[in-house]
């Protein structure tokens, strides 16, 4: 959806206007970003068909992948694929959702959404059965129209809560989440196995609560 594209360069900012329907300012864009924004909408329904070849029909050879909330990086179209499998793997419903794009000369960032049922190895997590929705947004270079180099983040914990391996941040704030807290900083002898059985009192009283 060309609508939601943003790109008002300084020098253009004379000319930015307020698109009725959406109310977002929109400036014309160059043939390069028009064609930069079809590749990233055109991937998505291979994304959502679970078909790692048809995505990597869109990379370059020369495809790179930060994942910066995992501390890896993919090289090229084997490794990104085997990154997309496993991630089809461990959600096999997966959904992908793009709901905001913003292209300027080579870069395309996006604000995404994956939904899915855990029912697979994913961050090294064995299945927990649970629905999971993982935000994130990505920095995309695109190289002829073909996507050559992505840094992308998304909520690592907010995974982990989902899961059920972390409790909610509100715990932090009961007693017994301060007294986990504080011997996790001071690294008090045996304190790892004390704060996992108080996080997991912190976590039912919550539940709990009205």
């Amino acid at each position: 959806d060309l609508q939601r594209t943003v790109r008002v360069p300084v020098k253009a900012a004379a000319r930015r206007r307020r698109a009725p329907r959406t109310g977002v300012a929109v400036a014309d864009l160059t043939e390069t970003e028009q064609r930069n924004l079809h590749a990233v909408a055109d991937v998505l329904p291979f994304w959502n068909a679970h078909d790692v070849a048809g995505v990597l029909t869109f990379y370059d050879p020369d495809i790179t992948w930060h994942n910066v909330a995992l501390e890896e990086t993919y090289h090229g179209k084997a490794e990104v694929g085997t990154f997309i499998g496993s991630l089809f793997t461990a959600f096999p419903d997966l959904d992908f959702r793009v709901t905001e794009k913003i292209a300027r000369d080579d870069l395309v960032s996006e604000r995404w959404t994956i939904h899915g049922t855990h029912l697979g190895p994913f961050m090294g997590i064995p299945p927990t059965g649970r629905p999971v929705v993982i935000p994130g947004m990505s920095m995309v270079h695109l190289r002829d129209g073909r996507f050559f180099e992505d840094g992308f983040y998304f909520d690592a914990s907010g995974v982990l809560r989902q899961m059920g391996l972390l409790p909610p941040l509100a715990a932090t704030r009961t007693r017994a989440g301060q007294a986990v807290l504080w011997m996790m900083v001071n690294r008090l002898p045996a304190a790892l196995a004390l704060a996992t059985l108080l996080a997991g009192l912190a976590v039912k009283r919550l539940r709990r609560a009205p």
